[in-house]
Parts: C-alpha cells; structure tokens; sequence
C-alpha cells in the first residue's frame, strides 16, 4: 500500500478526488495530527509518476497551510519520517518540518524516500568499504 501523508484534511480529500479520477480506490485514514491516503500499490507506472508529482504540489501547499495555522512562538515544528527495516518493521523519525519543507521543495518526495531507504540500508547493513571499491565491486 502507497501511503501519502498531508496534515489537512482538505487537501488529502482533494488528492483522493485525483486518485479516483483513475478509477483507482484510495482510503482516507485520520492519524491524528495528520491524514493517510492509502493507495494500492499495483497501479500504472505512469499514474504513480503522476501521483506522486501532485502529491508533491499539494505537500507544499500543505506545509505552507500547516506553518502558517501554527502560531510563531509554537515549539510545535516537527514532521515525522517513516522509515521501514529490512524485518518489515515501521519507525517514525521525527524532523524539523521546516527542514523537511525545504528538501521536498528541492527534490520529488520519491528522491527522499529513496534517500531515507538508502541511509536506513546502510544502518542495518553496515559496509566499512570505500565507496569507489563497492562502484568498482559492483561492476564486476
């Protein structure tokens, strides 16, 4: 299942219209501060490419709409990252949103997944080899 996270509940119904006009089903799960779309996983590369690019529109208006209803003085301004592990566990790692906002303004929100899965992979499976030597290994 295809997870996508918005802190509005607006914005997550308008998304889900997105999803449908696909003909695919989507489920609207509140998990307070926030709201899950979840979508099947086994839909069309391109819809996924497609989703994902408005997901990534939406998730900016998100985080703006979520800065601006916090108030400045709020200690309030964490996200979270959920991270899954090789045994199929799921961990949420929390983060500055504002840092968050800032790298999902530079790069798609599947880049960052791929990023987040890549540092997590390194921890489980730790290689003390240098980088050019896996390259090269990896080649062979």
């Amino acid at each position: 299942m295809l997870e996508f996270v918005f802190f509005h509940k607006v914005l997550a119904e308008k998304f889900i219209k997105k999803v449908e006009n696909y003909q695919i089903t989507a489920t609207l799960i509140e998990e307070d501060p926030a709201w899950e779309v979840h979508v099947p996983e086994d839909i069309d590369d391109s819809i996924d490419e497609e989703l994902n690019d408005y997901y990534d529109e939406l998730f900016a208006d998100d985080q703006e709409m979520y800065e601006s209803s916090n108030a400045e003085d709020s200690d309030y301004n964490l996200a979270g990252i959920e991270i899954s592990l090789q045994d199929g566990t799921k961990i949420m790692a929390e983060t500055d949103q504002k840092i968050l906002g800032k790298i999902l303004s530079t790069i798609t929100f599947d880049e960052f997944n791929q990023l987040v899965h890549d540092i997590a992979n390194a921890v489980e499976n730790p290689d003390e080899s240098p980088i050019c030597r896996r390259y090269r290994d990896s080649t062979k």
